[in-house]
C-alpha cells in the first residue's frame, strides 16, 4: 500500500513519524509542523510512527 503525505505529496515510509488529523489525513510530522505556521489546518488527533498509526486507527 502506498500512502502519500497530504502536505508534500511524497510517499510515507512505514517507519516515518506522522501526524493524523481529525479528517484522517496523514502528514509527515515535519510537514505538518511547517504547514501549521502558515495555514489553518484541521487539528491533529494523533502522532507517531506510521506503522503504529495504521494499526491504532485501523487504516
Amino acid at each position: 500500500m502506498k500512502v502519500n503525505c497530504t502536505g508534500c505529496r511524497k510517499e510515507l515510509d512505514i517507519n516515518a513519524q506522522v501526524v493524523i488529523d481529525e479528517a484522517n489525513s496523514l502528514y509527515h510530522a515535519d510537514c505538518y509542523s511547517e504547514m501549521k505556521v502558515h495555514e489553518s489546518l484541521i487539528e491533529w488527533k494523533d502522532f507517531g510512527a506510521f506503522k503504529n498509526i495504521l494499526v491504532k486507527h485501523n487504516i
